[in-house]
């Protein structure tokens, strides 16, 4: 997930930085630093927001142009991809 990728899945949530601060327990300032390019988040802050969004029904796209869509109804949570994964989020 990238900050384009992040401000997107918040924006198709309606939510506001403080919004996906409260729901990613990290400090809004991380939030806006993130996305605006002035603040890169820590591995555990990214992975908050990342699973934060996820749990909201946002899925990341890849390809030329990463971007973020909401899941279709009934469409599955991908979860964590392998590649993703850590000690932190692997429980």
């Amino acid at each position: 997930m990238n900050a384009a990728q992040a401000r997107r899945g918040r924006e198709l949530l309606n939510w506001s930085e403080a919004d996906l601060a409260l729901r990613a327990n990290v400090d809004a300032r991380a939030i806006q630093g993130f996305e605006d390019g002035s603040y890169p988040p820590s591995p555990e802050q990214a992975e908050a927001i990342r699973g934060a969004l996820l749990a909201a029904g946002v899925r990341f796209t890849g390809g030329a142009h990463p971007g973020a869509a909401l899941r279709g109804e009934g469409e599955p949570d991908d979860g964590i991809h392998p590649d993703d994964l850590t000690t932190e989020n692997d429980r």
